[in-house]
This record gives structure tokens, C-alpha cells and sequence, in this order.
């Protein structure tokens, strides 16, 4: 009866790193910083990038901008989740402030021309909120000084 070699025994089962296991690139970045994109969301612990995350935030941050009408208006999410808290594109744009902030410089630089055309996109469909500066929490960034659908003041 064959039988595997000790040393095909002790080998481990597989040598590639799991952010390299997976294929492709995300959206129209390069393939080398869709690869620092992965590393970074599986490296890191924060509960808001996991494996994912990125793609999923560049997906929902276009589908929000490709909305007809000329003003937008951001919706809060109604559920905290790490999932459905992409529905709300202020959450969406700090995530992607996050993964910017981890990345090294040549990804950081490619992953921020694509983020700054889109906020452009979205400085110019939605509204500034009179009612933000009064908030601490929401003057961190200007994304979150945006005025909200059906929300006078939210939270």
C-alpha cells in the first residue's frame, strides 16, 4: 500500500497567505493594491474592515452616487451591523478613510484618486447640514456634515 513521505506528512497544507488566496481585483484598481487592500483587512482586528470590506464599500458608495435626481440625500442605517451599516454612506466613506489610513504609500495614493473623484461627486449631490456644527461627532469629517433624508437632526 503507497504511503506519503515523512516530510509530505509534516508539510503544512497550504502555504499562501489567505489575503493572497483570493482572486481578482477590486473594482478598477490595480491588482497590486487590491492585494494591499486584502492584506490590510485581514491583518487588522477593527470591526469595521474585515475581509471584504473595501469592495463592498466602493460597490455601495457607487450604487449610492448612481441614484437619479440631482440632490441625494444620505439615509442612516437601520441596523448598527457591520453589514448593514454600509447602507448608510457616511459609514461607507469612513471605512474607506480607515483602509486609507492603514495602506502603504502606493496603494494609499491609487485607493485615494478613486475615493477623492467620488467625493467630489458627492460634495456636489448632497446637501451641507445647518444643523451639524452643533455635534461633535459629526464635525470630524465633512461626509458626516451632510443634510440626512427624513432626519432633522440625527444622531
Amino acid at each position: 500500500m503507497p504511503r506519503k513521505r515523512p516530510g509530505a506528512l509534516r508539510a503544512p497544507e497550504n502555504r499562501t497567505p489567505l489575503w493572497l488566496r483570493e482572486p481578482g481585483r477590486i473594482g478598477s484598481l490595480s491588482f497590486a493594491t487590491s492585494t494591499a487592500i486584502r492584506r490590510v483587512e485581514y491583518a487588522y482586528e477593527f470591526y469595521e474592515v474585515h475581509p471584504g470590506a473595501t469592495e463592498i464599500a466602493l460597490l455601495r458608495y457607487r450604487r449610492f452616487l448612481a441614484r437619479p435626481g440631482r440632490v441625494l440625500y444620505p439615509s442612516l442605517a437601520r441596523c448598527s451591523c457591520r453589514g448593514c451599516s454600509l447602507d448608510d454612506v457616511t459609514h461607507v466613506r469612513d471605512l474607506l478613510a480607515e483602509v486609507l489610513a492603514l495602506l502603504p504609500d502606493r496603494p494609499r495614493a491609487e485607493l485615494s484618486r478613486l475615493v477623492t473623484r467620488l467625493d467630489r461627486t458627492l460634495r456636489r449631490r448632497t446637501l451641507h447640514s445647518p444643523h451639524a456644527a452643533g455635534h461633535p461627532w459629526r464635525s470630524r469629517a465633512w461626509w458626516r456634515m451632510r443634510l440626512y433624508d427624513g432626519e432633522v437632526d440625527p444622531p
